[in-house]
Formats: C-alpha cells, sequence, structure tokens
C-alpha cells in the first residue's frame, strides 16, 4: 500500500467530514472570539462610565467645599488660575483687549 504524503495542496490525511461542516465550526469559533471580545469591551466600558461618573461627583464635592467655605467659585478658580500661571506668562494691564 501507498504512503500518502503532504504536498502544499493536498494534506497528508483527509478529513472525513464534509468541508460544509468543517467551515460551520470555524464560524462558531469565531462567533464565540466576538462574543468573548464584546464581553471585555463591555467591562472597560463600564469602568470608563464608573470613571466618568467619579470626576463629575469629584468635581461637585470641590464646587460644594468652596461654596461651603463662603467663596465664589467663580472668582476662586481665577484665583487659582492665576497662580498656576508664571508671573512672566501672564498678560500685563493694558496689554492685548
Amino acid at each position: 500500500m501507498a504512503e500518502t504524503t503532504a504536498t502544499a495542496t493536498r494534506p497528508a490525511t483527509i478529513p472525513n467530514r464534509p468541508r460544509m461542516a468543517v467551515v460551520i465550526e470555524h464560524i462558531d469559533q469565531a462567533q464565540a472570539h466576538m462574543q468573548q471580545a464584546s464581553r471585555v469591551l463591555s467591562t472597560m466600558i463600564l469602568d470608563l462610565e464608573q470613571g466618568a461618573d467619579f470626576c463629575g461627583r469629584f468635581r461637585d464635592g470641590l464646587i460644594k467645599s468652596i461654596q461651603d467655605a463662603g467663596g465664589d467659585v467663580d472668582a476662586s478658580i481665577e484665583h487659582q488660575i492665576a497662580e498656576f500661571i508664571p508671573r512672566k506668562h501672564r498678560q500685563q494691564p493694558g496689554e492685548g483687549d
């Protein structure tokens, strides 16, 4: 009996299953991988939403603490921005518009 050898166009063993069954199995595997990726992405999106909610609560807390201290929120923010900008980059009176 002659031995079968593998070539580039023909595998060493010919599957006994129909090709359509092999195709369906590959599609099933692709679908399973896509569902797994979808679950991971859903988790990441939930984490991003929770991070955004935290930032909103943190912002609201800062504003409330400034208001509770009896300060003006807008004036406090302007003052802090002015302190943050180095003096050499600040606009001098009479410059600009």
